[in-house]
């Protein structure tokens, strides 16, 4: 995908990484029909397999397959967004055709990029944490940039140490935020339904393990974290390679020749 900062559907400056979960958030907001279509396809199965691997399996391998399903779950919403940004015309169908066609290289360095936690956590000569956070921006430089899978993780190293306080807040925040998800899910659901429908609420996740609430509470935050970790890597683009210094040029270029023109 050609990164044309200057065809951007967004204004890019340097913004704090609260800002930048807040543009995330009213993004979503403003194409909740084109989210909407896509999670519909990507969310919906991604929990009923869940649940009926969980029913028969039990819940600890429920949510091994919650975990790899919610990484898979993201790409699509990662191409969603980053052609909102830099196309005209984005269609719900043509984002989920790319993103099939991306899946199985993500995937695969998916699995490298745990391994590579998991092994450095062992040896314990690299914190694990600081692997995830190095190799954090891999996904988006795929996925954005076209770059093979070794390139990726080079590039994805530079990205973030070059801001490494961002990168290590967007960790966190994918870490979190799903870990929120269910909480509310679980908690706030429950209530609903037993205090407001006055239905029998389900059994508690915390007592059984997991719930349908939990796994809705799981996966409906995808769409945001994925969009987040995205505008989180499109921040530190902009601070480290001046695309605001860009496009104010751009603009100031162009108002000169409109003012000839006039």
């Amino acid at each position: 995908m050609s990164l044309d900062v200057m065809r951007a559907r967004v204004a890019f400056r340097d913004r704090a990484f609260i800002d930048v979960l807040d543009l995330a958030l009213r993004f979503i907001t403003v194409h909740v029909r084109l989210y909407a279509r896509v999670a519909l396809v990507v969310l919906v199965p991604a929990v009923a397999v869940t649940y009926a691997v969980a029913s028969v399996a039990g819940w600890v391998v429920g949510w091994v397959v919650a975990f790899a399903l919610a990484f898979a779950a993201q790409v699509p919403f990662t191409v969603l967004a980053s052609r909102v940004v830099f196309q005209e015309e984005v269609r719900a169908r043509e984002v989920l055709r790319g993103a099939i066609g991306d899946l199985p290289r993500i995937l695969v360095m998916r699995l490298l990029w745990t391994g590579a936690i998991v092994l450095s956590g062992l040896l314990l000569i690299v914190p694990a944490g600081w692997v995830a956070t190095d190799f954090g921006f891999t996904s988006e430089v795929m996925l954005l940039e076209r770059a093979p899978i070794g390139q990726a993780f080079a590039r994805s190293n530079r990205v973030a140490s070059s801001s490494l306080p961002d990168a290590m807040l967007g960790l966190l925040f994918a870490v979190a935020v799903p870990l929120l998800g269910v909480l509310l899910a679980e908690v706030g659901g429950r209530q609903l339904i037993g205090d407001l429908f006055q239905f029998r609420a389900p059994a508690s996740a915390f007592i059984e393990g997991g719930s349908l609430l939990a796994l809705l509470g799981w996966f409906m935050v995808v769409p945001y974290v994925a969009t987040a970790r995205f505008f989180v890597y499109l921040n530190v683009r902009t601070r480290v390679e001046g695309w605001d210094v860009q496009t104010r040029f751009a603009a100031l270029a162009s108002r000169a020749e409109l003012a000839e023109a006039a």
